[in-house]
């Protein structure tokens, strides 16, 4: 176990301390890219599939990235200590980046395999597998290194370690125990996918804590899932009657607001298995599914606190609010006659609904101003006169045709909003109130003394819960006086 390195599969991936390729160029877009913020942009299980399906089109000469220096194609690739840089496919010195040095890949294969000699592990694997098959008399055609060869023109041929047939499926076994280049893993998928066969990796030994760069090929691109067969597996298999593996995969579970993985190891019957010949997997567990699902989970409870703290807020918004307004009414409609003390206490009411962005402005906000604005909603929603010494609701208007044409508009909106403007058409005995309304109906928009002051419109929409203001359905010219009238 000296010098393996294992990433959690969730840890984002990190590229190597200086990388000879710094920038690559996306065909897609034409965008130059900024390798290590790139690479920091995956999860390593990601960087890992990406690094194969990069690395599967530079096969099929395919081009999704090159080099942003010279054009040449490159794949992700990744160092023994698992971090990640960019490759090209090929080299002729042109480039300032040097990203292939040394022996081949095919020279360090030749040493590697040299004599072309098996293992007596690989051997003893290769029988477990053999038994473990056997002992299940669904399995036909069980033997151990047939040559297959591609029926769709491919090139080479494959010898599988074990193969089998389970009714109209082909099933390829492979013993892995060394370190493979991707190249190997990517060849062998792609030819069983064209003969419609699956292949099954298996493993001597597996711990999530010390996973091989082979391992996390096969493991990621398994959707999560390694299979392992020993002398346990194989004394169940027998003893069951049918084929049973060991396998070991990842379980997404919620921690807080995010997902961690558990390392699930289990024994589990080949019918449990869901094999997918055209995505070349084979799976005890949708890791992939159960990750999403609960992606959702972790949304939706994020979207419902985020609308229950909301809500909340707009509540102690509206509390305040309430008892701000609330302060108001009371001040002015609770006159105690002390005037030195009282202007002083409108002041400091002033500044807290300054703070609310409703007061009125300037050095000295005028008492009368938000007496006379409060005394009008009252009226409004009463029905009757309230601190005006007038008779009735109509008696008010004419007041304010005269004296505050400002406030007509607003007058009108909240005779509406508040159900009192009945109140005032029945007090309209004479009619003309009504007349006066169409006489400056065209001028309620145009004239600019029938606009109110910017803060003091403001402090009215407070007051009035936004009464004083025109309905937003509503499509009807916005003139208060046909309101009133």
């Amino acid at each position: 176990m000296v010098g393996n390195t294992t990433i959690v599969p969730r840890a984002w991936a990190e590229a190597v301390a200086k990388p000879e390729i710094d920038e690559v160029r996306s065909l897609k877009s034409g965008a130059v890219l900024n390798v290590r913020r790139l690479i920091r942009a995956f999860r390593y299980e990601r960087a890992i599939l990406m690094r194969q399906k990069l690395k599967s089109l530079v096969k099929a000469n395919g081009t999704r990235l090159v080099c942003a220096n010279c054009g040449v194609p490159v794949y992700l690739a990744c160092s023994t200590s698992k971090r990640f840089f960019f490759r090209h496919r090929h080299e002729d010195g042109s480039c300032p980046a040097v990203t292939r040095t040394g022996f081949t890949e095919a020279e360090i294969r030749a040493m590697k395999y040299r004599g072309n000699q098996e293992s007596e592990p690989h051997k003893r694997i290769k029988l477990l597998v053999l038994r473990s098959l056997s002992a299940d008399p669904r399995f036909a055609d069980v033997v151990s290194e047939q040559t297959w060869r591609s029926s769709e023109g491919l090139s080479g041929l494959r010898r599988p370690d074990v193969s089998a047939r389970l009714e109209n499926l082909r099933l390829a076994f492979e013993v892995q125990l060394s370190t493979s280049f991707l190249n190997v893993v990517l060849s062998r998928r792609e030819f069983y996918r064209s003969e419609r066969a699956a292949l099954v990796w298996v493993l001597p030994n597996f711990h999530p804590n010390y996973r091989r760069m082979t391992d996390d090929d096969i493991l990621f691109s398994n959707n999560s899932n390694i299979f392992v067969v020993d002398d346990s597996t194989a004394a169940a298999s027998e003893a069951a009657g049918a084929f049973m593996i060991k396998c070991w995969h990842r379980k997404p579970v919620i921690d807080g607001d995010q997902i961690v993985d558990e390392w699930v190891e289990r024994l589990v019957f080949w019918d449990e298995l869901k094999v997918d010949v055209d995505l070349q997997t084979v799976q005890a567990f949708d890791y992939s599914s159960e990750a999403a699902k609960l992606l959702e989970q972790i949304k939706s409870a994020k979207l419902a606190r985020v609308a229950a703290q909301n809500e909340a807020a707009e509540r102690a918004k509206i509390a305040r609010e309430n008892e701000l307004r609330e302060l108001v009414f009371g001040f002015v409609l609770n006159d105690d006659d002390e005037h030195m003390g009282r202007h002083e206490r409108w002041l400091a009411i002033n500044d807290r609904l300054l703070t609310h962005g409703c007061g009125l402005e300037g050095k000295y906000p005028d008492l009368m101003k938000v007496t006379r604005l409060v005394h009008l909603v009252m009226s409004a929603k009463s029905g009757k006169p309230v601190g005006f010494k007038y008779k009735n609701l109509v008696e008010i208007g004419h007041h304010l045709f005269h004296q505050h044409p400002d406030l007509l508009l607003a007058y009108g909106f909240m005779l509406r909003a508040f159900g009192t403007k009945s109140v005032l058409d029945r007090d309209d005995r004479t009619g003309r109130w009504a007349a006066k309304v169409r006489e400056e109906r065209s001028s309620f928009l145009s004239d600019a003394k029938y606009k109110m002051a910017a803060d003091e419109e403001r402090l009215l929409a407070f007051l009035s819960q936004g009464a004083s203001r025109k309905p937003a359905n509503d499509n009807r010219d916005q003139d208060g006086g046909r309101a009133a009238a």
